[in-house]
């Protein structure tokens, strides 16, 4: 099987190719835009225009694109580094726009959250920035030729300037009649007067740009016949611009003589053309580049109204954003405000409400504070599906899912619905009799002590520690006196019976043989000795099945229904281990059933048809 796939013209490279694998730029735009990259960001958002991807918001389609994405996706081969500078550019150039849509696209309060830019192609400002070059292409063009032109007509002080507008007037002029010069009547030339007027400021470049075009140097070169004639004036045309500010420069004039069989007295006159031509970008040398003022657009009015929300953002961004670094947030929040980017933040700091309050979620009480019952919710229902968790594990979990914004969503849904379903519950219940009816375990409030509480039983339990240190140290003293009495004084009994001539045990000047000890035995003869052939259990005669089934015949019911009242049972019910004892015999029973939400039975209570056994009892009695 082939890698490379060589049947049409474009190589593919089957086990590498991504989403948007062939991208074809044409070289042109490269060549209009001057960098290979930029040309393939300006392609790119084009072709997702035209096939019509994104989302259109605000009358343009906008592309959501991180640049990883953008980078494994569309432009491979190219460094994060190099791809945010191409976009830098871009949009310095006015070709891309970017901007924060992550609220108008998703329509949700969690819009500070994600910064993601999304992207869009502004055609217009391509358009210009191509008419733009192509004028300034035109007067790069042009200098070399109008500076040969100087030289020629002898003008030593012909200035290097920069043009702004250019004016060509050509004429052809007549320059005597027939019958006044006879070398008119012989050659009958016609000269082609192309006045070129500079009007401009800027004395650092000498490209003048022109629209006509030029004919080759060799030409302008030719030795002219009648290079002492007087030149003609060129009429001016008023800029339309009133920002123009046109000055006469003392320009050599061009003459171009052009041989012609017919001589004519008409004086055909071309109106002038003003061309507004760009600057061209010097390259500022290494080290010397200007540092660009930041743009200073805060809301604040002054230093006290700034550090004042500085200290409330401090403090409410670790709760409500959850942030690891609270300064670098803030700090990223207030360069967004100077630049005049709006934040709900500051909205909800100078409407006086806490910060956070704008976008704050239906579960949580307070900006970034849960309601306590539904953190209980989730912890019992994340332990019921998964036992081998442990409470603390639970709760890290519950924790991550209030971070993901569409699965605290899903599950705050559900818990709505089961408070009422809960609440239903505990209204049948009481309609039913039952004085005391039974909740979930995380629809019960669990208060929080204030903190002088917590420091009383604190220092409650601080008191009882060190009383039971000192019981400790006062009994270890007293265990060494008696033991020092005991070794020191032996008893009068002992002293009394035992004769002075009597050797000690231990005496080795006699002749008694000394008693012999015990041996010890290693581990393996005592385990020999007692008959014990190994660690391993043996295997049983019969099946588990078997054993569990015996094991269930044996367990006899510790209560029986039958000599039991309704209300002893309900109370019975109450409790876990009991409830687990009554249910077989009461779903064998005739006892209509009183279950809850998970279907467990909570109480019971009299079927109809008991009902009407006793009153038929009561009648006959």
């Amino acid at each position: 099987m082939s890698i490379i796939s060589a049947n049409s013209n474009i190589l593919k490279v089957e086990a590498l190719q991504t989403k948007f694998d062939l991208s074809i730029v044409s070289n042109s735009l490269v060549n209009l835009i001057g960098n290979y990259l930029e040309a393939r960001i300006v392609q790119q958002l084009h072709y997702w225009t035209v096939h019509e991807y994104g989302k259109v918001i605000n009358g343009l389609r906008w592309i959501y694109k991180p640049v990883r994405e953008w980078l494994s996706e569309a432009l491979i081969g190219f460094t994060n580094w190099q791809l945010r500078t191409a976009i830098a550019n871009l949009i310095e150039k006015g070709i891309l726009l970017r901007e924060h849509l992550f609220k108008e696209h998703h329509g949700n309060n969690f819009a500070p959250k994600n910064r993601t830019y999304y992207y869009s192609l502004n055609y217009k400002g391509l358009e210009k920035f191509a008419q733009k070059q192509k004028i300034a292409e035109a007067g790069l063009a042009l200098a070399p030729v109008l500076k040969d032109t100087a030289a020629h007509n002898g003008d030593a002080s012909f200035p290097a300037e920069s043009t702004k507008n250019v004016r060509f007037v050509s004429s052809t002029n007549q320059f005597c009649d027939s019958s006044e010069n006879q070398f008119c009547e012989k050659t009958k030339n016609i000269t082609e007067n192309t006045s070129i007027e500079n009007i401009s400021t800027y004395k650092s470049h000498p490209h003048l740009p022109c629209e006509s075009e030029i004919k080759t140097q060799e030409e302008h070169q030719e030795k002219q016949d009648f290079s002492n004639l007087q030149v003609l004036q060129n009429k001016e045309v008023n800029s339309p611009n009133p920002k123009v500010i046109e000055e006469d420069t003392n320009v050599g004039q061009v003459e171009e003589n052009i041989n012609q069989n017919v001589c004519t007295d008409k004086q055909d006159v071309q109106e002038s053309v003003q061309v507004e031509v760009a600057k061209p970008r010097l390259k500022t040398p290494k080290g010397t580049k200007p540092k660009s003022k930041r743009r200073n657009d805060a809301p604040w009015k002054d230093e006290g109204q700034f550090k004042r929300f500085y200290r409330a953002l401090i403090q409410a961004v670790p709760i409500v954003a959850n942030a690891r670094s609270p300064q670098g947030l803030a700090q990223t929040i207030i360069r967004q405000l100077r630049s005049g980017i709006p934040h709900t933040y500051w909205d909800d700091f100078i409407a006086g409400v806490p910060i956070g309050t704008s976008t704050k979620p239906e579960w949580e009480v307070e900006p970034g504070v849960p309601y306590p019952m539904f953190i209980e919710y989730l912890t019992e229902k994340i332990i019921r599906g998964n036992n081998t968790q442990t409470q603390e594990q639970a709760r890290n979990e519950v924790f991550r899912i209030l971070d993901q914004p569409r699965q605290a969503k899903a599950f705050w849904g559900q818990f709505k619905r089961s408070v009422v379903n809960v609440s239903e519950q505990v209204e049948r219940d009481r309609a039913l009799g039952v004085s005391n009816p039974n909740t979930p375990v995380w629809s019960r409030e669990r208060i929080e002590p204030s903190i002088e509480e917590a420091q009383k039983a604190g220092k409650k339990i601080m008191a009882a520690n060190g009383t039971q240190t000192a019981m400790e140290a006062a009994k270890i003293p007293q265990l060494e006196l008696e033991a020092k009495s005991f070794t020191s004084a032996p008893p009068a009994s002992s002293t009394s019976s035992a004769s002075p001539a009597s050797p000690s045990p231990s005496d080795p000047w006699t002749n008694e043989p000394e008693p012999e000890s015990k041996p010890q035995l290693t581990m393996r003869e005592m385990l020999a000795a007692r008959g014990i052939k190994g660690f391993v259990k043996s295997m049983p005669k019969v099946s588990q099945a078997e054993i569990e089934a015996e094991e269930r015949a044996e367990i006899k019911p510790k209560t029986n229904i039958a000599t039991m009242a309704i209300a002893e049972i309900n109370d019975y019910l109450q409790d876990p281990i009991l409830r687990a004892q009554l249910t077989p015999q009461l779903i064998d029973s005739d006892y209509e059933l009183i279950l809850d939400y998970l279907g467990q039975i909570i109480g019971v209570k009299l079927s109809d048809l008991q009902i009407r056994e006793r009153e038929a009892e009561s009648l006959f009695e």
